[in-house]
């Protein structure tokens, strides 16, 4: 009886997969007018200034992979992060050490969450210093210090309303800039924000996902590309 009800939850969990796979791409497809992309895709490895790139399609090219209390995986040329546990961040890196950046990448918002928090990570030191950036799935965003393990907004009392931000189950294209200590956040080619804070030179670059008090929360993530200012 048991591994009769083994091989049927490994038939679902596949079939559940195939869904999720489906629902994205519909996403994606319907969201693509919506994307302003910075370099287009099929340009992105060859264009000038361009540093680092993956579009997620090698599974072995470095990010991190792991299952446990969530998901983080290479899931058919994209990037996944699966958050189980309320009120709480996962983030992945490339494995880059890196000073000044401009940062791009595509990201997809689903799950049963209503509100769920998701980004780019620049200038990591070490999973206690690092700044990031993020958007929320209410259309509000933030730029946060994470220092000596305790975040920190800056340059802002704390999460910002602006209409450029694609709200709910949808796709966004943000890009960072971290230029000496001035920091510029960008949701589909639109400004957010500008703000100046020199605690972190250089470091690594990634990507993030926050959960609040509803989980599960699924953010995919394409196209990540570096490119020196």
């Amino acid at each position: 009886m048991r591994c009769h009800f083994d091989k049927v939850w490994k038939m679902f969990h596949k079939e559940f997969k195939n869904w999720i796979l489906l629902i994205l791409v519909l996403i994606f497809t319907t969201s693509a007018c919506d994307l302003v992309t910075l370099i287009p895709n099929q340009e992105t490895q060859t264009a000038d200034g361009v540093i680092y790139f993956d579009d997620f399609s090698n599974p072995e090219s470095g990010w991190e992979q792991s299952y446990g209390g969530g998901l983080k995986e290479y899931y058919s040329g994209i990037y996944h992060i699966l958050i189980e546990v309320p009120n709480h961040f996962s983030w992945s890196l490339a494995h880059q050490s890196l000073g000044d950046v401009r940062i791009a990448v595509d990201l997809a918002f689903t799950g049963d969450a209503e509100l769920a928090e998701m980004g780019v990570i620049c200038r990591l030191l070490d999973g206690d210093n690092f700044f990031f950036f993020t958007i929320r799935s209410d259309g509000q965003y933030a730029v946060f210090k994470r220092q000596a393990g305790n975040e920190y907004f800056i340059g802002m009392p704390g999460y910002q309303t602006n209409p450029a931000i694609n709200a709910g189950v949808a796709t966004n294209r943000l890009e960072v800039e971290c230029v000496g200590d001035r920091l510029t956040f960008y949701a589909n080619g639109e400004h957010l924000t500008t703000v100046n804070d020199a605690s972190f030179l250089i470091g690594d670059v990634g990507v993030i996902v926050g959960a609040f008090d509803q989980t599960p929360v699924e953010v995919y993530f394409d196209n990540f590309t570096v490119i020196q200012p």
